[in-house]
């Protein structure tokens, strides 16, 4: 096998690989390693590779392989970790400058369940400023650059991961979510994202943006690799006050079901704006689901209200400045200047206004849900970002705001909804495009079974950038 099949390979893939004696994790994480020292300098994906640890999990990896003792699908599987995320031992910068040299002591809950389940971690990818934007431009660490056109946005605040998944550097990799941090990068990148139900992953040892909002997922290349690694990463957690006792459940038990009968919603609000080719990439998903047999109708869970994004923006903001007030009153040189004037507007909100807005997210929620049972949905499908990847700003400090590409996204961190974006098209630039399938809270399996329902009639999740 050449090294471009070995770090190209899904999850499941290389799992099945490893479990045959095929191909060594030792031999998967040596070319992942390689990957990255040929492309990374270019890219930017990774603020720190830890691959002395790497290496030794991957040959503990490779000794369990041969005794037939592995631990599950994710065991010697190169996994990328977003800088948000704690590694004991490890810095998390949560890509600011106030943060460079904090060492946590234990590993966030997350990485803790990866290490558990033998995934071999690669380092820690690069992520908007305190996760608050949607390009990682990073004025502290440098601008994560796409593969598919270096002089593009990977899309934010997980671009580090989307890039690193989409170039070969890692097979996995965990992500944040508060307004699409997992799933744009995703759409613009030309992998798979999913942000799961709040409450299902847990966000302990997470930097938080907005707790209300935030959710940690997977970020991989198939629906069937999303489920592999949230069956590991899904969980009650007494560290996340959100975390929600759940019964256990496999979520690739049931993802070869077909889909057929299914009925899925267009959000027709969500289609406007949207680029051309964004708009014909969707058109041309509905007609794959309607040969999948699954009707398609319309719905408008929010009609009647005004723009939600004006009603909700307080919660945000003000649990972003809350969560980050110390570092912004005790060292604000070394917060970014355009993050540091978002997160400021936050100590100016009143409470009042803060709690009409979590009063608010409530009705989304609600209104959300309700669509869908009576409606007879399974789930809300849409573009994923109305847009492409733009061009990088020359100056991460005067980056013009782009308050669009958070739009369809967004919605589903307010009502709780699980929500997977999967690669459905380029424009003719070269630049994936992404659909978003959105189910009822607490119903991953169904967004991740039409997930890859799509993606067993379509290649668009096998393509490479040519970086």
């Amino acid at each position: 096998m050449s090294d471009h099949g070995i770090y190209y390979l899904t999850i499941a893939e290389a799992s099945a690989k490893i479990a045959s004696r095929e191909l060594s994790p030792v031999e998967l994480t040596e070319a992942v390693f390689a990957r990255i020292e040929a492309t990374d300098e270019q890219l930017n994906a990774y603020n720190r590779l830890m691959k002395a640890s790497a290496l030794a999990e991957a040959i503990a990896s490779a000794d369990r392989a041969k005794t037939g003792a592995l631990l599950g699908p994710l065991d010697g599987i190169p996994v990328g970790v977003k800088d948000l995320y704690d590694t004991a031992g490890v810095i998390t910068t949560g890509g600011t400058g106030a943060y460079r040299q904090r060492v946590p002591a234990q590993d966030a809950t997350a990485v803790r369940l990866l290490r558990e389940a033998g995934a071999v971690i690669v380092g820690k990818t690069n992520t908007h400023e305190l996760a608050l934007g949607g390009t990682t431009n990073n004025a502290h660490y440098g601008p994560t650059r796409n593969p598919w056109r270096t002089d593009r946005v990977p899309g934010g605040s997980s671009g580090g991961s989307g890039a690193a998944i989409a170039a070969g550097l890692a097979l996995g990799a965990l992500g944040t979510d508060t307004g699409g941090s997992i799933r744009i990068p995703a759409a613009l990148c030309g992998i798979t994202g999913h942000k799961p139900s709040h409450g299902l992953v847990s966000r302990g040892g997470v930097l938080p943006l907005s707790l209300t909002l935030d959710h940690a997922g997977p970020m991989t290349r198939s629906a069937l690799d999303c489920a592999l690694m949230l069956n590991v990463l899904a969980g009650y957690d007494p560290r996340d006050l959100d975390s929600v006792p759940r019964p256990k459940q496999d979520y690739a038990a049931g993802i070869n079901e077909p889909i057929r009968g299914l009925r899925l919603a267009v959000i027709p609000s969500l289609l406007s704006e949207c680029q051309p080719a964004v708009v014909a990439s969707f058109e041309a998903s509905l007609e794959v689901f309607r040969s999948l047999g699954v009707e398609i109708g319309s719905a408008e869970p929010m009609a009647g209200f005004d723009d939600w994004k004006s009603e909700t923006l307080p919660i945000m903001i003000t649990e972003a400045a809350s969560y980050n007030e110390k570092i912004l009153d005790d060292i604000p040189p070394s917060v970014s200047e355009p993050i540091r004037t978002m997160m400021n507007r936050g100590f100016e909100v009143k409470a009042v206004a803060y709690q009409r807005a979590l009063d608010f997210r409530k009705v989304m929620e609600q209104r959300y849900e309700q669509a869908l049972a009576t409606g007879g949905f399974s789930a809300y499908v849409t573009p994923t970002s109305p847009q492409v990847a733009e061009l990088i700003a020359a100056d991460p400090t005067n980056e013009p705001p782009q308050p669009l590409k958070f739009r369809n996204t967004g919605v589903f961190n307010q009502n709780r909804q699980p929500s997977i974006s999967i690669p459905n098209g380029f424009d003719a630039d070269g630049l994936p495009t992404g659909l978003l399938i959105s189910a009822a809270r607490w119903d991953d399996a169904t967004a991740l079974r039409i997930a890859h329902a799509v993606q067993q009639v379509t290649d668009w999740h096998t393509k490479h950038p040519g970086v």
